[in-house]
């Protein structure tokens, strides 16, 4: 397990409470219209979470399969 994909749990961790507050909390409230700011920032936070997965995987495989990289071969 790299750093990326560290980062990428502890963002799906920061999108589950954003969508628990994002269905409860912020939909009791309806003050000045957040709901449309805070979709936009879950789906920001959701975004991210599958790029530094993608990035995290695809730097897990350079790691373990160094020959079949292209990054690491010089021409």
């Amino acid at each position: 397990m790299n750093k990326y994909h560290i980062l990428s749990f502890i963002t799906a961790i920061c999108n589950l409470i954003l969508g628990f507050s994002f269905i409860f909390f912020i939909d009791i409230l309806r003050y000045k219209d957040l709901m449309f700011q805070y979709l936009l920032l879950y789906l920001l936070t959701m975004l991210i979470t599958i790029c530094l997965y993608k990035i995290g995987e695809d730097y897990e495989f350079k790691i373990k399969y160094p020959i079949l990289s292209r990054v690491n071969k010089k021409w």
